[in-house]
C-alpha cells in the first residue's frame, strides 16, 4: 500500500483517511464522489485521479465505506 519512494501525504492510505474525514464532516455523513475528487484536488494539487481510486478502492475492500451512486457513505 505504500511505496518507499512515494511521499506518505499522496499516499492511499492517508488520502483514505482524508476522505473520511471530509464523509464525516459533512452534512449526512455522505458525500458526492466528484466532491471528494475536487476536496482533495484543492487540497492537493500534485494528486492525480489514480491515487484517489486506489484510495478508494481500499477503503471499499477493508469495509468502511459504501456507495450508493452518486455518493459515498460511511458504513
Amino acid at each position: 500500500m505504500i511505496n518507499k519512494d512515494e511521499k506518505i501525504k499522496t499516499s492511499p492510505l492517508y488520502l483514505g483517511f482524508l476522505i473520511l474525514k471530509k464523509i464525516s464532516k459533512s452534512k449526512g455523513q455522505k458525500l458526492m464522489l466528484d466532491e471528494v475528487v475536487v476536496n482533495l484536488k484543492q487540497d492537493f494539487t500534485t494528486i492525480n485521479h489514480r491515487q484517489i481510486i486506489f484510495s478508494l478502492i481500499f477503503l471499499y475492500q477493508t469495509g468502511i465505506i459504501e456507495f450508493a451512486e452518486p455518493f459515498i457513505y460511511i458504513k
